[in-house]
Formats: C-alpha cells, sequence, structure tokens
C-alpha cells in the first residue's frame, strides 16, 4: 500500500490483529512528489480517479508506468457512469469538485486517452456496482 502518513497509520491500526499483516507492506508518500515502489504485477488506484483533473490523472497513470515492469497490469475502480448515469454523474462531480478543488467524474472514453497516451493498453471494463466499474489495463 502506497498512501499519504494519515491513511496508512489507520492501515496500519486495522491491519495489526490481521494474518495478513505480514504479506502487506505500508508505503508513506505522495504519489505525486517521490517515487513510487517498482515492479509490481498489479497495481490498484481505486476511488482515486475522481478526485484529480484530468492534467493530475495522466501524471499519475504516467508516474505508475514508469515505475511497473511491462505487462504489469493497472486497475482503476472508479465512477465511470454510462449515459444513463448522468444525471448521478453531475452530483457525483459537484461533490468531487467541492471536496478536492479539481475533480469530477469521468467517462471510460476520457480513461483510454489517459491510458494510451501514458503507455497503458485498457484490456477491459467490467461494471461493479451502479457508476462504479472496474478498468484493466496492461502497461506497454
Amino acid at each position: 500500500m502506497f498512501e499519504l502518513p494519515g491513511a496508512c497509520a489507520v492501515a496500519r491500526q486495522r491491519l495489526s490483529q490481521e494474518p495478513e499483516r505480514t504479506r502487506i507492506n505500508i508505503v508513506e508518500g505522495d504519489v505525486f512528489k517521490v517515487p513510487l515502489p517498482g515492479d509490481h504485477d498489479v497495481v490498484l488506484v481505486a476511488n482515486l480517479i475522481h478526485m484529480f483533473s484530468p492534467a493530475h490523472n495522466v501524471e499519475l497513470m504516467t508516474r505508475i508506468r514508469a515505475a511497473a515492469p511491462m505487462a504489469a497490469r493497472l486497475l482503476l475502480v472508479d465512477f465511470w457512469p454510462d449515459p444513463a448515469y448522468s444525471e448521478a454523474a453531475a452530483l457525483m462531480s459537484g461533490e468531487f469538485l467541492l471536496i478536492s478543488g479539481e475533480g469530477q467524474t469521468y467517462g471510460e472514453q476520457e480513461a483510454d486517452e489517459w491510458l494510451k497516451a501514458t503507455k497503458w493498453r485498457k484490456l477491459e471494463r467490467k461494471p461493479l456496482s451502479g457508476p462504479i466499474s472496474l478498468i484493466v489495463a496492461e502497461a506497454i
């Protein structure tokens, strides 16, 4: 887990009594300021894309790609609303903008463009629940 210090403290506390704690490395850092730990088979970015501007999302994917070996997987779990969710997406975008000052919901097409520009190839999208979906990409 690579996260800001506050989130790492919560994770350490939550995992302290779990048997899996010995298999999980928790690394503190700011993804936009320090190099990411490298050589992972899979990188999971969950519920984060909507907090950033398009430029920050491209920077995030670029930094992850720089740390990922060829054929590594990038898993993007976020709000990727279908057109049927347009009203909900607009409401969520307003909320994300208020929380982060720059975020909003993004469509799958925008994610596709960012992935292509940052040397990832989208493999699939899997709906999870409502407007939340998983986009799976491979480092190329």
